[in-house]
């Protein structure tokens, strides 16, 4: 008690200062109506902006998780539509294929899952452009795992960390896909010349085959990597090949880097087995 009234006897002054200072200002607004509409307005202008950033604010947060819903949505579809696929292109060539589309015992599952994942980090200015994502090893996740977006193929997986993973997009020079053209089956490489973001270089396409501009190009399936007919882009015009044997093509990607927020990793369950016996039993 004591201390208290020493603090307040050597603070007197300040206090004595503080007090005048509130009855001047009660006095002031209580007696001129123009001062208490300012102050009035002000505080109601305030109040106003603050209660408009709260429900912004609530807002954004109800947007965010309706997008992670929506993305589970999305990547749930995506898998529906190409297990669909799988299973009617087995039942073209397999002799039990009631049974594949009935559920049966010689049916085969879709071997891929869909993991939505959101984009953290993301360089465009180099020829050797990465992107970063916020899934790793906890989710599942490995090197050499496909990577799609809403709009088509983005890159593979090439290392990974507890809770994030790199990935090399096609806007890379040492980026390379199997891809084909729709229609004609034939089956080429995409690899970025590094000249534009928004197109690569389809290789390696025999020359007898016919190309017209705006085909529909999707990945092969010729790995273990990436399932088949997955888009990747369009034909936009014929380019220069290295080889005279074959032609190439400029390919007008379907995924947008500059703007890409959130992708999709596809975790195949046979890749060990089948990279496994490739690797052990590779033909000489």
């Amino acid at each position: 008690m004591e201390r208290l009234l020493a603090f307040l006897k050597s603070q007197s002054h300040h206090l004595l200062f503080i007090a005048l200072e509130v009855v001047a200002l009660v006095l002031l607004f209580s007696q001129n109506r123009y001062n208490k509409s300012v102050i009035l307005s002000t505080a109601n202008r305030i109040s106003g902006e603050v209660t408009e950033l709260t429900h912004t604010i609530s807002a954004y947060k109800g947007l965010s998780e309706e997008n992670i819903q929506l993305l589970q949505l999305n990547a749930s579809l995506q898998r529906e539509v190409q297990t669909l696929r799988y299973q009617l292109q087995r039942q073209q060539v397999d002799t039990l294929s009631w049974q594949l589309l009935s559920g049966g015992e010689g049916a085969r599952a879709f071997p891929y899952d869909y993991v939505a994942s959101k984009v953290v980090g993301n360089t465009l200015f180099s020829k050797s452009n990465s992107i970063t994502i916020d899934i790793g090893e906890k989710e599942g996740i490995r090197p050499d795992m496909a990577v799609v977006s809403s709009e088509g193929v983005v890159g593979v997986v090439v290392a990974t960390s507890q809770r994030y993973a790199l990935v090399l997009p096609l806007i890379n020079e040492k980026s390379y896909l199997s891809c084909m053209v729709g229609g004609s089956e034939h089956v080429g490489t995409l690899n970025w010349d590094g000249v534009s973001h928004e197109y690569s270089l389809l290789t390696n396409l025999p020359r007898h085959a016919k190309y017209q501009e705006g085909d529909s190009v999707f990945t092969s399936g010729y790995s273990s990597i990436f399932p088949d007919h997955i888009f990747v882009g369009t034909i936009a015009e014929e380019a220069v090949s290295s080889n005279d044997s074959f032609i190439a093509v400029r390919v007008k990607l379907a995924t947008t880097f500059s703007t890409l927020k959130y992708v999709y990793v596809l975790r195949n369950h046979e890749q060990s087995e089948q990279d496994a016996l490739e690797a052990t039993h590779s033909v000489r």
